[in-house]
């Protein structure tokens, strides 16, 4: 009986054919790698293109700020228009409420103007860094063209040298195992052979399961008193091209993927090489294998950098000082009323209730057309408030008097 496992302390691996000893990657393959690395290290490009898109963010998160500046105005306005009623009747504020509601007007047609050329500017330069990132892919597919016509030179060469029939595989192992003190050598090696061939095909990119064994030879073999044997055993194989070779190429060459993890404290937005791939404080998102840019970005915070991908692997970034995001206030009410000659009320579009936590991502400015009501509905709206006001016209009879002021009628 046998006892323990088999180690494998020395693993030697032999060509025996009419050309060289068998390598997956020559050295004059690894040479042409180097030079495709060399000619398309897009490390430089991918740092500039990521620092730019994250000021894009930046510059973007505050055109929504002046967004909601502008809503915040738009209200301040209907509520000096609300007021007006009031300040007519006392005539104390009226001076200073039409002050007031002129310069809301321009306030907002000022900061209507700037964002508009806000936004036109940042999409000319989103327009910019999309070119560059698409600058950069273009690189990074004609990398890939290159490195599968690589593998496809080095799949055509393993091919032709095993599948010549002088090809053969030769294999030297020293090792151990533990049987049992009462078994003989050749009991213990002859249990163990199985496990000796299963461990060497799993052991060499050049053999699996169905290879084909020529020749197997104990060359040396000792026990101690207490089951240990030392054993040097020489075998011969039938090479053969096989999916672990495949893999071994891809995962030198770079034309495999892996599944990154992205974490964050906050429910960040995140963008890989300029895409966005989701929004969340944890995502998965399956990458190629090489350099590509990562960036996270949070109301007006952005983290980035540059990740050499060699294989699956977390990326955490976290965020500081964050803002708590303001629950948005019910729409005020407006009223109604006929403002003097030379005061223009702007035009004041329903706010959009903003999500709970802002994201400070690049989208155009709101269109700020406006929707001119009919008379009719003019009208419609005046009559349903149940009261008008009169204002800059004098009263022709004292029925109008009493209509304009409100006064009581003298008995």
């Amino acid at each position: 009986m046998r006892y323990g496992s088999i180690s494998l302390a020395l693993l030697c691996l032999y060509a025996s054919n009419s050309f060289a000893a068998l390598e997956v990657i020559t050295n004059t393959e690894k040479q042409t790698l180097n030079q495709i690395e060399t000619e398309y290290d897009i490390d430089s490009l991918l740092i500039n293109v990521n620092d730019k898109f994250s000021q894009l963010n930046k510059k973007a998160y505050d055109v929504e700020g002046l967004k909601k500046t502008i809503a915040s105005e738009q209200q301040r306005y209907d509520e000096l228009i609300e007021g007006l009623p009031e300040a007519i009747r006392t005539k104390i504020t009226l001076p200073n409420t039409y002050k007031q509601i002129e310069e809301s007007v321009t306030l907002v047609d000022e900061l209507t103007l700037k964002a508009e050329q806000d936004s036109k500017r940042l999409e000319a330069e989103k327009e910019e860094i999309l070119s560059e990132y698409e600058s950069i892919n273009k690189q990074r597919a004609t990398k890939s063209q290159q490195l599968f016509k690589l593998k496809t030179d080095i799949t055509n060469r393993l091919i032709a040298d095993l599948s010549k029939s002088s090809s053969t595989l030769p294999i030297n192992i020293n090792g151990s195992t533990e049987c049992s003190k009462y078994q003989t050598i050749a009991d213990c090696l002859k249990e163990s052979k199985s496990s000796i061939l299963s461990s060497t095909r799993n052991e060499s990119p050049f053999l699996n399961d169905k290879s084909v064994l020529l020749s197997y030879e104990v060359i040396d073999a000792n026990m101690n008193m207490k089951g240990g044997l030392q054993y040097k055993v020489a075998m011969k194989f039938k090479p053969s091209y096989n999916n672990k070779i495949d893999e071994m190429l891809n995962d030198k060459l770079g034309l495999k993927s892996a599944m990154v993890t992205l974490v964050s404290n906050v429910p960040a937005d995140w963008f890989v090489n300029g895409v966005k791939v989701g929004t969340g404080k944890k995502l998965f998102h399956e990458i190629p294998l090489g350099k590509h840019g990562i960036l996270a970005s949070y109301q007006d915070q952005d983290q980035s950098s540059v990740e050499n991908i060699e294989g699956n692997g977390v990326f955490n970034y976290k965020f500081n000082n964050v803002k708590t995001a303001k629950k948005p206030s019910s729409q005020t009410p407006s009223v109604v009323a006929e403002l003097p000659k030379g005061i223009l009320k702007p035009t004041a579009k329903a706010t959009p209730k903003s999500a709970d936590k802002p994201k400070a991502k690049y989208t155009l400015f709101s269109d700020q057309t406006s929707i001119k009501l009919s008379d009719e509905d003019a009208k419609k709206t005046s009559s349903d408030k149940g009261y008008e006001y009169f204002m800059g016209v004098s009263p022709a009879t004292k029925k109008q008097n009493i209509e304009f002021t409100n006064e009581p009628i003298e008995k």
